[in-house]
């Protein structure tokens, strides 16, 4: 068992994840996860003067590498708001993004507190899946989910609010459980029977196109499409 601040014990998960950069912009309402951050020297923090600008690098990313993008949001609610245009395109492009983003203390929660936004409903919308962390000692385990709900096909953004509390609470860990643990590994298969008369349909066409989205990107199958269009002589 090891003691760590729920911000600590989000950058382990992040490092258990293999994430090589974070995009953020630096605010009081995270400032755990940042300095756990300054100490993990596997991970990059790429600062950006907006959130705005770090969903985007966070797309780019995600898009070029196949991996997850990591965006943080130092400030609870307008720190949070800049998320949505990012993210928004994300979900319409089932870009895989986690964003990670403060939230006001547990306690302050409808008091009309300074800088107060519905941060679950805000996103709710706007990604596959939105969650709001309660406890410290369950902030590995959201981050764990997050990764794995990003991944899953069809892939897209997801939403991690860590209150201030949370992060600034104390916890006993077990070791952080590894992605292939929890991470789905096997590619979305169609039917046989649709395979089949895909195939009869492909054989009996005189000019067959191939349409390729971007599910042949995500799942690294660009090689079988490039030799069944080599077959057929088609354009992709």
């Amino acid at each position: 068992m090891t003691k760590l601040t729920g911000g600590q014990a989000a950058v382990e998960a992040l490092k258990v994840e293999r994430t090589e950069f974070v995009f953020g912009l630096i605010g009081s309402a995270t400032m755990e996860m940042f300095d756990a951050l300054y100490d993990a020297k596997e991970i990059k923090l790429i600062g950006v003067h907006d959130e705005r600008t770090g969903t985007h690098m966070a797309d780019g990313y995600a898009r070029a590498s196949g991996n997850a993008g990591v965006v943080l949001a130092g400030q609870n609610g307008p720190g949070t708001t800049n998320l949505v245009t990012g993210l928004a395109q994300a979900k319409a492009a089932y870009t895989p993004i986690v964003s990670i983003a403060g939230a006001l203390a547990t306690g302050h929660v409808y008091r009309d507190a300074f800088q107060e936004v519905d941060q679950q409903a805000l996103f709710t919308p706007i990604t596959k899946k939105t969650w709001t962390a309660t406890s410290a000692d369950r902030v590995p385990e959201m981050v764990r989910e997050a990764f794995r709900v990003a991944h899953a096909p069809r892939k897209g953004p997801v939403q991690l609010n860590l209150p201030r509390d949370v992060l600034s609470g104390q916890a006993d860990y077990e070791p952080m459980q590894r992605p292939q643990n929890y991470r789905p590994v096997g590619a979305t298969a169609a039917p046989e029977a649709a395979i089949a008369q895909a195939a009869q349909l492909l054989a009996g066409a005189a000019r067959p196109v191939i349409i390729a989205g971007g599910g042949i990107k995500n799942t690294g199958t660009g090689d079988k499409a490039m030799a069944l269009a080599e077959v057929f002589n088609a354009p992709v």
